[in-house]
């Protein structure tokens, strides 16, 4: 009865990992649908009938199971399956495998393993794995594993199975971890966007403000003009000619790419940049419609044009200089931005970390985890007197 307990617990284990790992459509049909299917088989293994393969009945027994979540998946994740199937197949596999076991003891082996494997796989779909912690878990796991394998002689089983306790109290503990960093980074990215989007309505709304205000003045300049030329005050109508070049450079629009999102954005901050003293240099042509979301398209160019803006400001202004390049090439967008900086920049400049207060740190943050959402690859280079940034995001 045991074995069976382990195993349902395993299986709720598994399809809590597929939820946290998917964007599955919500549903309680289809989950109960699920729950169903996989537990009716689980059960249908462990029934007191005849059986015709031994162990080989369990593990045929955890492929269908496996097979029934991976084809849930493939109907209703959102993710593309290509980013997908193997997260499904290798803990449904090695469950397939663990179901073969027959002995008490070597379900609770399993259990380690099967543990440290979903903690291992939820940590990297949570952007939370590195060598360090991998290690410590995959160590203390190991050391439960091993404390089993010696106390195996043991007749009662009460220490196996308080190991055992342990594992699944210490796998809830570190997936509880987990679960509580993602979710308050995504309430300070939910957070942060909505400051960016401000801060992006604002700037965009004072350029269009001026336009309007250009614009309704622009009846009155047509009779100044001409008045000065019916009385042949060519001198004067040169003075009034300049001072309008000057008035209209401050609301001109510096780029017209074909993309609105990215007109926006890329004007209002090379507004603010002519506004600060910045020489900029800034191509860009992009189809009017493409695959990456507004929100996302703002989150990133916002931030490393922020970036670029402020390290330009750290040096003087006859040297500060700001050049974009922007362009889709074979289904790929290619974003090139260059920036004046400080002849020696310290590690947290070199890699666009802030060290002052405030959402600098989680916007770069934000920036690499939407350049890993797209698949895409973002190289940050600095030479003296120079800063670069590359993306490239498939489309």
């Amino acid at each position: 009865m045991l074995q069976i307990g382990i195993r349902l617990i395993w299986l709720t284990l598994f399809h809590y990992y597929i939820e946290q790992i998917g964007e599955l459509e919500k549903g309680y049909v289809k989950k109960i649908v699920l729950w169903g299917i996989t537990y009716g088989v689980l059960l249908a293994v462990h029934l007191p009938f005849p059986r015709w393969g031994g162990p080989w009945h369990n593990f045929t027994g955890g492929l269908v199971i496996t097979l029934t979540l991976f084809l849930y998946m493939l109907f209703y994740d959102a993710k593309p399956l290509t980013r997908q199937w193997w997260k499904v197949l290798v803990p449904g596999i090695l469950l397939a495998f663990s179901a073969m076991g027959q002995e008490l003891l070597t379900l609770m082996l399993w259990n380690g393993v099967f543990m440290i494997v979903l903690l291992l796989l939820l940590s990297m779909e949570r952007g939370y794995l590195c060598i360090r912690n991998g290690l410590l878990q995959i160590g203390i796991y190991g050391l439960l594993i091993c404390a089993l394998w010696y106390f195996r002689n043991f007749e009662s089983m009460g220490l196996g199975a308080g190991i055992l306790v342990l594992e699944w109290l210490l796998f809830l503990a570190l997936e509880g971890a987990l679960y509580s960093y993602q979710r308050g980074f995504e309430v300070q990215t939910e957070r942060f966007q909505r400051d960016i989007l401000g801060q992006q309505y604002e700037e965009i709304k004072e350029i269009y403000l001026n336009m309007r205000s250009w614009r309704h003045d622009y009846h009155n300049h047509l009779q100044v003009m001409k008045a000065q030329l019916w009385a042949g005050r060519v001198e004067e109508m040169r003075k009034y000619l300049n001072e309008l070049e000057i008035t209209l450079d401050s609301v001109d629009t510096y780029v017209k790419s074909g993309n609105l999102m990215a007109d926006a954005i890329l004007n209002s901050k090379l507004s603010l940049a002519r506004q600060k003293g910045i020489q900029v240099n800034c191509k860009a042509v992009l189809p009017e419609v493409i695959s990456i979301e507004d929100v996302d398209l703002c989150v990133l160019l916002g931030n490393l044009l922020d970036n670029a803006l402020e390290a330009c400001e750290q040096i003087p202004v006859e040297g500060r200089f700001l050049r974009v390049y922007m362009v889709v090439n074979k289904a790929q967008l290619y974003a090139s931005i260059q920036n004046s900086a400080k002849e020696e920049l310290n590690f947290n400049e070199r890699h666009y970390i802030s060290t002052k207060k405030g959402n600098h740190g989680l916007g770069m943050k934000r920036v690499k985890a939407l350049i890993d959402k797209y698949e895409g690859y973002l190289n940050l280079a600095n030479e003296p007197g120079i800063f670069a940034a590359e993306l490239t995001l498939p489309l």
